[in-house]
């Protein structure tokens, strides 16, 4: 269970085992929100319901592990890099003289050091990298909790940027023209970005508004694909941009999804239970 403070509220993301809440205390007394990603959880996915059907509940479900724990890495070495932290590529086979490096590298980032273990994972990490470095955005936020009082639901935005208007060669071979303003922008790792991330990102954006009352100055929202098959700009990213009017037809589909979720749970609330920190059977 993670804490972060925000305008005196103390929020809290609690996740068990079938389903993800967000806490939410205001003086002393808590609430339970529910998170975007659940609600869009209840939209029929034939493609993935055929690609079970083809390999098997229990290879699926160990890849679908593996990929949720490698996309859990990539972000967190993203939230490292885009704080001012290092992120640095050390195998786990690697000669022990880097650990003199890594000393150091601790010591200069005051232990802000995220150490990327696996090839793969450094290679779209650089992609995101190479964003950064032809964008040059001004990075306002990362991991930020967004919610919404009105609707009850709640999550987590990647990065909040504000960028200068310009076409920038980070999407293919036609250069992307980025209005300027600010962005609500979310990283997804997994092989296909959907109309699924386009409500998700629509939904944070409105939640920005709704607790900061700027929608002026919400210009649009990115989705940065790190496993995109385009070959120029930057190989291997994709850079997804919803401006304002395909945002609000975005959210407008949002909420008919979230609708049919609240007729199927009409009382939401976490399971909760607890179990101890540590077990042993010594005396």
């Amino acid at each position: 269970m993670d804490t972060k403070k925000e305008s005196g509220i103390d929020i809290r993301r609690v996740e068990w085992f079938d389903n993800r809440y967000y806490r939410i205390e205001r003086n002393g007394v808590a609430d339970y929100y529910v998170s975007v990603t659940t609600k869009l959880g209840c939209v029929a996915k034939p493609f993935l319901a055929k690609w079970r059907g083809d390999i098997g509940n229990r290879e699926a479900d160990l890849r679908m592990f593996e990929a949720s724990e490698r996309g859990t890495r990539i972000h967190s070495a993203w939230e490292t890099l885009t704080t001012g932290g290092l992120v640095l590529y050390q195998p786990h086979r690697s000669p022990k003289c880097l650990q003199t490096d890594l000393d150091a590298y601790m010591k200069e980032y005051d232990g802000h050091v995220e150490l990327v273990r696996y090839q793969d994972e450094m290679v779209q990490l650089n992609k995101l990298a190479q964003f950064l470095e032809i964008v040059k955005p001004e990075i306002l936020g990362s991991e930020m909790t967004v919610y919404s009082d009105k609707f009850r639901e709640a999550g987590t935005l990647d990065n909040l940027m504000r960028i200068k208007p310009g076409k920038y060669a980070v999407n293919g071979r036609t250069p992307l023209n980025i209005a300027g303003g600010l962005y609500v922008v979310d990283l997804k790792t997994g092989k296909v970005v959907g109309n699924e991330a386009y409500r998700q990102t629509a939904c944070y954006a409105h939640a920005y508004w709704e607790m900061n009352k700027q929608e002026k100055e919400i210009a649009g929202t990115l989705i940065l694909h790190t496993s995109s098959s385009n070959k120029a700009g930057i190989p291997g990213l994709g850079v997804h941009l919803r401006d304002k009017d395909q945002i609000t037809n975005d959210l407008k589909a949002y909420r008919k999804i979230s609708d049919v979720w609240e007729i199927e749970n009409p009382n939401p609330q976490p399971q909760t239970f607890e179990f101890p920190a540590l077990l042993t059977l010594r005396k």
